[in-house]
């Protein structure tokens, strides 16, 4: 098997795929495509040629709406883990002494820090009620960033595996190549789907379905609002994968040292269009032609820091030491299981 057919065959399902979410042009398909498209078009050249292709362009594509797909199996085990990595609701943290510039690096740090307060002020769980939270998710505000940042990293591994198999490539086999790349194209796929997320205004805030609690300038309550941003908005004016693509853009600059902070200021960016986002609904302009330029900077937007996030999860990637051990233990390919079929990996 080689990679060209293995990604061949895996671009025939991509495709597949993108007949069904185009139907529906809703955010949680065709937006998340369009963000995966605007990012691997602009992908550094420093990246190889083989993951610029339009096969694997294809692929990243079906792959960026697959954690919206989880949902659908409605299990409190998996909504327990799945559900806050999507969203970040950021004034809940104010109430912790916590600010997007503050945030503890690491996701149980975080709710340890979350825990902490609790303890010391029970006022923190005043309208907390455990018989409404099956899935044991709403003592935290969301966990977006560390979702992201866990991604990119696995990202990284898999650059890394890929990488060292290349370097010492007569100790390897085809297959082993083609596995390594389609890892590398699984989770770049998957991280899509939460940079896509964080880059929708109500995927960072506590007024993800219409405006909650005082609402003095008498901002929509709709609870449909979410839903109508994800994908009516973007019927309304036309924008689907094919219309961004050819919007100008170029990758955010995040770092393999400094990319926490870099992923926690892009959500704190998207959260600054919080409020114009409720006042452009206010006034019917969210309908009208300012519409249009708001839906698609925001897609623009998480292109920019999809791109920017895959290429640090590249830069980041190095050469396994671990396993070029074992690979020379091994020996090279052509020395060993002669006439003895599919190759076992060193693994």
């Amino acid at each position: 098997m080689t990679c060209n057919r293995f990604f061949t065959r895996a671009a025939i399902v991509a495709t597949a795929g993108l007949v069904l979410c185009s139907t529906a042009q809703a955010w949680d398909e065709d937006g998340h495509i369009a963000v995966t498209r605007i990012a691997h078009r602009i992908l550094p050249e420093r990246m190889p040629a083989w993951v610029k292709s339009p096969e694997i362009r294809m692929r990243l594509e079906y792959l960026s709406a697959e954690p919206d797909r989880w949902r659908g199996q409605n299990a409190p085990d998996l909504e327990h883990t799945n559900n806050p990595d999507h969203y970040f609701d950021v004034e809940q943290i104010a109430d912790y002494g916590l600010t997007m510039k503050t945030l503890p690096a690491f996701r149980r740090q975080f709710t340890d820090v979350l825990a902490a307060a609790r303890a010391k002020d029970s006022a923190l769980l005043k309208d907390y009620d455990p018989a409404k939270d099956r899935d044991y998710v709403r003592l935290v505000p969301g966990l977006l960033p560390y979702q992201i940042a866990e991604l990119q990293w696995k990202v990284a591994s898999s650059w890394t595996t890929l990488k060292t198999y290349e370097q010492y490539r007569e100790y390897v086999t085809d297959d082993m190549i083609e596995y390594a790349r389609a890892n590398v194209v699984f989770h770049m796929g998957i991280l899509s789907h939460y940079v896509g997320d964080a880059s929708q205004p109500l995927h960072t805030t506590h007024h993800h379905n219409g405006w909650v609690g005082e609402n003095p300038k008498g901002y929509t309550t709709d609870k449909k609002f979410h839903s109508f941003l994800d994908g009516g908005l973007m019927d309304i004016h036309h924008v689907t994968s094919d219309t961004v693509v050819s919007l100008k853009a170029s990758p955010r600059t995040v770092t393999p040292k400094g990319y926490f902070g870099d992923i926690c200021a892009f959500i704190d960016e998207t959260h600054q269009q919080v409020i114009p986002l409720y006042e452009m609904e206010k006034s019917g302009e969210l309908r009208k032609a300012p519409g249009k330029p708001f839906v698609e900077a925001r897609l623009v937007a998480g292109g920019e820091m999809l791109a920017g996030v895959w290429a640090a999860a590249y830069d980041g990637s190095k050469i396994d030491d671990f396993r070029v051990k074992r690979l020379l233990a091994k020996g090279k390919v052509k020395d060993r299981n002669k006439g003895t079929g599919t190759l076992r990996s060193p693994d």
